[in-house]
């Protein structure tokens, strides 16, 4: 049995399936006003011929036939024909069509919602792996349902820069006198752009913790059964990276055009100003003789010009020899592998690696004694760890079991006492009293 080809199946129902201009405006107005109620033939033809008079298309002497035709055309692929009541109503097609259009165009840019959507999928992802449940659920209940929201926000972004190139091609043609405000508004709407592609981002850190979690299953051995998925998911969150990444970059590239032709349109404004000028002073300012000389008498309203002739000192330059005799050639530097430096940077990121391991495995630590015990006295837990690691591993520790802590927030709550505690063994440091509870 040969595959599925979707271009050789839509090739000859392409019509059907994509609604033209018109057609597809006709349809958008009857879901407007009825949705998933029934209406009539008359509804539909009064719809038909307000669509058409909008678009400017005059009214024919065929307009019997042309709207029969559109009728029939919708029931191919979008309208259900009730013969007993002798009334319309949208197919399944139809409505998910227009309702989808219609999502599109009232969606609105919300990274909090981003946040929280991605807040919840963490914690989702620990739930279910604490439970030892399938990571298919996951993947299914959570994951699957989040996904279509997380990439339309990248592209109502996306679609808002494709906007502003719109309007500035349509401004930098236009002969409107006011050009120039308008782009300094393109401007600044693509400077709010940025800012909010920089806030999804933010928005989309909580990913890479997602992704540590995914990555620990690989390590632990326990996610192998799931591999695609996990996957799935991390590319997911690279793509979605670098999507808003080029959506920056975009409008790093416009910006710069935007603020060159504003200074080219300044520019060629003062020579039109200054030529205008001109020519009225050509054709207002008058010739005056005044004992035996002449000269030009200005319109009244200027105040007179005082010209002077620029006298040209002369200078003598010294250039010396060095700049006008020929370079001597310079020897290409040979590159070479810095040994020692190379040597020191991998020694650094193994030791990245393995603060982040002891990171981790306190934090670990940390919250199993909290689910354990109900409670966890931080303080002298601060102390415990500083006698082992570090002293940025307890700081780093410390951070992260806050950041978590905010993230389930719900979950979890944290009391701190003002109250300085210093440990018999590290004098010179002091911790407030820290206790986090399970609510």
């Amino acid at each position: 049995m040969d595959s599925f080809n979707l271009y050789r199946e839509a090739k000859d129902q392409y019509e059907k399936l994509i609604p033209e201009k018109d057609d597809g405006l006709i349809l958008l107005s009857l879901y407007s006003k009825y949705k998933d109620n029934d209406f009539t033939e008359e509804n539909i033809i009064s719809t038909i011929t307000k669509v058409f008079k909008d678009q400017g298309n005059e009214s024919s002497r065929t307009e019997y036939n042309r709207n029969n035709t559109i009728i029939l055309r919708f029931q191919e692929s979008f309208l259900w024909r009730n013969a007993t009541k002798r009334t319309y109503q949208f197919k399944k097609y139809g409505l998910e069509l227009c309702q989808n259009i219609e999502k599109r165009l009232i969606e609105k840019y919300n990274p909090a919602k981003i946040k929280r959507f991605f807040a919840e999928l963490h914690k989702s992802l620990t739930e279910n792996i604490e439970d030892n449940k399938d990571l298919n659920e996951w993947i299914e209940d959570h994951f699957e349902v989040r996904l279509p929201e997380l990439t339309s926000q990248i592209e109502i972004l996306d679609q808002q820069v494709n906007e502003s190139v719109k309007d500035f091609k349509t401004e930098i043609s236009s002969d409107d006198q006011d050009v120039h405000n308008a782009l300094k508004g393109i401007e600044i709407r693509l400077e709010i752009i940025k800012e909010q592609a920089s806030e999804l981002r933010n928005a989309f850190q909580i990913s890479y913790d997602i992704d540590d979690i995914l990555i620990g299953l690989l390590e632990n051995n326990k996610g192998q059964d799931n591999l695609s998925n996990i996957q799935r998911v991390q590319n997911f969150h690279d793509n979605s990276r670098s999507q808003l990444e080029q959506v920056s970059k975009r409008i790093e590239k416009i910006k710069p055009r935007i603020r060159e032709f504003i200074y080219d349109f300044n520019k060629k404004n003062f020579d039109r100003k200054t030529n205008k000028f001109i020519d009225f002073l050509l054709e207002n300012s008058v010739v005056v003789k005044e004992a035996g000389s002449k000269r030009i008498q200005l319109p009244d309203m200027l105040s007179g010009i005082i010209i002077k002739s620029t006298i040209h000192n002369r200078k003598f330059n010294v250039i010396p020899n060095r700049e006008i005799s020929p370079k001597l050639p310079i020897l290409a530097t040979k590159r070479e592998v810095d040994i020692v430096k190379q040597k020191e940077l991998l020694e650094k990121t193994l030791k990245w690696k393995r603060d982040k391991e002891r990171i981790l495995y306190w934090t670990k630590l940390a919250f199993q004694e909290l689910e354990a015990k109900g409670t966890l006295n931080f303080t002298p837990f601060f102390f415990r760890v500083l006698k082992e690691d570090q002293l940025t591993i307890a700081v780093k520790t410390a951070h992260d079991i806050i950041r978590k802590n905010t993230t389930y927030q719900n979950k979890y709550k944290v009391e701190i006492k003002r109250e300085s505690v210093r440990d018999t063994t590290k004098k010179g440091i002091s911790l407030w009293q820290m206790t986090l509870q399970k609510k």
